[in-house]
């Protein structure tokens, strides 16, 4: 069996992921060598580490947004909370 790993990768690059999973199937349902039982391993485990970055980057990013919202609603309670105590301060001393 001859597997066409650009195809199955320019696949995978245009989320065909349909037509991938019936090649994947092809794939296993047919008799193959060693070698080629190992190839099929290979780019099984390639393909899954680049879905599983791409994942955690995507991750990564979502938590740095948040990370950075929360630290823009932070700043603006401070500020909030330094305006109360202005004004508290200068209601005391118009006492």
């Amino acid at each position: 069996m001859d597997m066409d790993i650009k195809n199955i990768e320019k696949l995978l690059e245009e989320k065909k992921y349909d037509e991938v999973r019936s090649i994947v199937n092809n794939i296993a349902s047919s008799k193959m060598t060693d070698k080629e039982t190992g190839a099929a391993l290979t780019g099984i485990a390639s393909a899954y580490l680049e879905i599983s970055n791409s994942i955690n980057a995507r991750y990564l990013d979502v938590l740095q947004q948040a990370i950075e919202g929360m630290k823009k609603i932070n700043n603006a309670e401070n500020k909030s909370l330094e305006s109360i105590k202005l004004s508290e301060i200068r209601g005391g001393l118009n006492k």
